[in-house]
């Protein structure tokens, strides 16, 4: 009876384990179509309250540059404080009124431009 006893607790989680309800596999996202561009698969600048904030830095000078490469921009023009930042760069979270943040994607094409 006591060996009974003990193995009631394991075979009462087995059968709870098999009665649960099957997890859904979701199928595989097919890949998307030669020239169709999928919105979640083109890289975005990260939208925060830095967004909304004036032009402090003089970010509007440089926005012909978007879809460029950020190579393209003449280092002589940049100001003082800029800084390229990639998807995987590496930055500080001080915000910094004066600094222009040029966003790039994965290739080095400049995606978005931001003060801070």
């Amino acid at each position: 009876m006591r060996r009974l006893a003990s193995l009631l607790p394991g075979l009462a989680l087995m059968v709870v384990a098999a009665c649960s309800a099957p997890v859904p596999v979701e199928p595989e996202a097919e890949a998307p179509s030669a020239g169709v561009s999928e919105p979640d698969s083109v890289a975005k600048p990260e939208m925060d309250v830095l967004d909304r904030v004036e032009d402090t830095c003089g970010m509007a000078a440089f926005e012909s540059y978007i879809g460029q490469p950020a190579a393209s921009i003449p280092a002589v023009d940049l100001p003082d404080r800029a800084r390229i930042v990639g998807p995987d760069t590496q930055v500080t979270m001080d915000y910094v009124e004066g600094r222009l943040n040029v966003l790039t994607d994965e290739a080095g094409t400049v995606i978005g431009l931001k003060c801070g």
